[in-house]
């Protein structure tokens, strides 16, 4: 199997951090770093977060931490989704590890710069670490060869009824990140919704296993289904993160996308022009983003658990 370098980008709540125990136990990958952003929870809560995290996995993964607020507006985290912890308020043990001293954006900058082998970026947050990382390098737009993304709805929001939560937080920062010329893969919310759930058998069968990171794992998922009407979860950021390592497992269109950062009601969407006659009207904006359409559920589940029970 040929393994991937990634960095990783996230705001560590609870599906950030199943996300995580997944890119971590995957063959297919080897994090290089993971640099932390404010958004679910505040800046310090994503790195204790992270950090213990990285822990449960069994791993030794640096960690960075980033930016403590978007680049305009006032921080508004997603604790009410998360616990006030972001880790479902479960107690995990404090970490024994610590941050690295170099800074979030820095470590991203100097990363892509002196890569002479591709690393995959893979955001799973706020893109505010992103935005700050072009700005202060331009030249970074050309070293990253291909992002991941959880970001935007395609139909609609969580947060809002046209707003993405990621997107959201810091809509300039979308904005900046989407107008780059990074080759993006975009995974909204819409296809996870359909496909890349996972219910009580799935948990079950993770819960069979003494390892630390199937019961770190378990626990988040237990409490995320005790908060759900429905039998099933959908973990946004653990769905992103199983198209990051196969590709295979979802359908995808490029679409031109566009974030609104100045309507009342619209702060935050990802605008995706589906327009079937575009391709006539050559004054239409050209496509962007490869747009993840659909997600394959039987894959994505078995891509999981297998991870997390195999490895």
């Amino acid at each position: 199997m040929q393994i991937t370098d990634v960095i990783i980008d996230c705001d560590t709540g609870v599906d950030d951090a199943l996300a995580l125990l997944l890119a971590l136990r995957s063959p297919a990958f080897r994090v290089r770093g993971i640099t932390c952003v404010a958004g679910n929870v505040d800046i310090d809560k994503v790195v204790h977060n992270t950090l213990v995290t990285v822990e449960h996995a069994g791993k030794q993964v640096p960690v960075y931490r980033g930016a403590s607020a978007p680049l305009l507006c006032p921080l508004e985290t997603a604790a009410y989704a998360h616990g006030q912890d972001g880790l479902g308020n479960i107690g995990f043990p404090s970490p024994v590890g610590h941050e690295e001293p170099e800074h979030a954006v820095d470590f991203v900058i100097r990363t892509y710069m002196e890569a002479t082998e591709p690393v995959l970026l893979i955001t799973q947050a706020p893109l505010t670490n992103i935005a700050l990382a072009l700005l202060k390098e331009p030249k970074l737009a050309d070293r990253i060869p291909a992002m991941v993304m959880m970001a935007g709805g395609i139909d609609g929001g969580n947060v809002t009824a046209a707003a993405e939560f990621n997107v959201w937080v810091d809509p300039e920062a979308a904005d900046i990140v989407f107008r780059s010329r990074i080759p993006k893969t975009m995974v909204a919310l819409d296809p996870i919704r359909q496909g890349g759930t996972l219910d009580e058998d799935d948990i079950a069968a993770i819960e069979q296993s003494s390892a630390p990171w199937c019961q770190m794992a378990a626990r988040l998922l237990r409490w995320q289904l005790s908060r759900r009407w429905a039998s099933k979860i959908s973990p946004p950021d653990l769905a992103a993160m199983a198209v990051a390592i196969d590709p295979d497992i979802a359908q995808s269109e490029m679409y031109h996308v566009a974030i609104e950062t100045q309507g009342r009601h619209t702060r935050g969407m990802t605008v995706v022009d589906r327009r079937p006659f575009r391709r006539l009207r050559e004054e239409l904006p050209a496509p962007n983003v490869n747009t993840v359409t659909s997600i394959d559920n039987e894959r994505f589940r078995r891509l999981v658990v297998s991870t997390w029970l195999t490895s």
